[in-house]
């Protein structure tokens, strides 16, 4: 194998990576971005109820303790 093969066949394999790891960006319907968008505040929503529950669990928890509840 010759020195110039030797670089370019890594190349040439790593450019066929980036090729393959790129994907076509298409435009949404109007419908689908809104969608997606109320989803979105949707699932932040919940995420925020969750730790806020989380949240007061680990403090009434914490008083039981503190207070010889538990």
């Amino acid at each position: 194998m010759n020195k110039f093969a030797r670089f370019v066949r890594p190349a040439a394999i790593g450019s066929a990576l980036v090729a393959a790891g790129t994907s076509a960006m298409a435009a949404l319907p109007a419908g689908a971005s809104e969608a997606i968008a109320q989803y979105k505040d949707d699932v932040l929503s919940a995420i925020g109820l969750v730790i806020a529950a989380g949240i007061a669990i680990y403090a009434v928890k914490k008083l039981g303790q503190k207070m010889g509840w538990l």
